[in-house]
């Protein structure tokens, strides 16, 4: 793609047509290679204007999460590569059995338009229209015992709180221990895949499933209720090139306190911004419902729930305020 990107460029910063001898003298290619070039932009959903004696202008530019564009507004050194997919199984699964190879480095991105398979919690299935959200996979490879790799988990639902405060300036709500909901209704959800080797960490997945532009008639009607994105909450379209480079820059940030400053300092990040001590709460564990008041969050991610004035430790669950 380093070719189209360069056309790319060059179209972007014409102000008007911009020629093609100018741009095959530039990239030391023929005007032919130019051609053919721009033909796989307009395949790939570029809108390009082509007048004779004068060249090529770009009209618009396609809704996808393409990797040059959301390059375009990254600035960190974490985002090794983005594999882009049109739609796949799921992005977990995939970015899973690609760590698994050893190759991809640390801060490796799949991203998809859609998933056949979503993931989520428990087992259950994430909602995933196509060129509306946000479906994406990181890997990352943390030199830590696996005994400290839970709070890994609040990476994401930090990064994610703070994309939808900076975007939109509304106050989201994180609940424990993976989701961020905006007015009582989940916007993203998370999840974390680990595999580990003897006393040490091998990889971790973090998946992030985060709505974006999906409006009410295309919510499945199963989670009508429960769902929403930033267009349902605020009435606007929003570029989703830009919304995931603000999203991964965001984790690269929680990611580096956690490899600076431990596990510890992410759980207190995590329970200040959810004001969950002193918080009466209700966990359910399939068979049984824990009520109480939250003691905030144990240094491994767990829930500390005080119950009738015994303080038990929670490591999974669904909870209810």
């Amino acid at each position: 793609m380093d070719r189209m990107s360069e056309i790319l460029r060059f179209l972007r910063d014409a102000n008007d047509y911009i020629s093609g001898d100018l741009i095959s003298t530039e990239l030391g290619i023929s005007r032919t290679a130019v051609w053919k070039y721009i033909n796989q932009l307009e395949k790939k959903g570029y809108g390009i204007s082509k007048l004779k004696g004068k060249g090529y202008s770009l009209v618009n530019i396609p809704d996808k999460l393409f990797p040059w564009e959301i390059n375009r507004y990254l600035h960190n050194s974490f985002t090794k590569e983005i594999i882009y997919k049109e739609t796949i199984d799921s992005t977990n699964t995939y970015a899973f059995k690609l760590a698994l190879t050893g190759k991809p480095e640390e801060g490796t991105c799949v991203v998809a338009e859609s998933q056949k398979s979503g993931k989520g919690r428990l087992n259950r299935t994430w909602f995933s229209p196509a060129y509306q959200n946000i479906y994406l996979s990181v890997i990352l490879r943390p030199p830590v015992h696996p005994s400290k790799v839970y709070p890994i988990t609040f990476l994401s639902s930090l990064a994610v709180y703070d994309t939808v405060k900076d975007l939109t300036g509304l106050p989201p709500t994180l609940k424990w221990p993976n989701d961020v909901l905006i007015n009582g209704k989940k916007v993203c959800g998370t999840l974390l895949e680990i595999s580990t080797e003897a006393d040490m960490v091998s990889f971790v997945i973090i998946g992030i499933g985060f709505n974006i532009n999906m409006d009410a008639q295309h919510t499945d009607e199963s989670i009508k209720d429960k769902a929403t994105s930033l267009y349902m909450e605020t009435d606007k379209t929003y570029n989703r090139t830009y919304v995931c480079a603000v999203l991964l820059s965001m984790l690269e940030r929680y990611y580096s306190v956690f490899l600076e400053k431990g596990e510890r300092e992410i759980c207190n990040i995590w329970e200040s911004k959810a004001l969950i001590k002193g918080k009466y709460i209700e966990i359910n564990q399939m068979t049984e419902v824990f009520r109480g008041i939250s003691e905030g969050i144990d240094i491994d991610g767990a829930m500390l729930l005080n119950i009738n004035g015994e303080v038990k430790k929670i490591i999974a669950g669904d909870v209810l305020f």
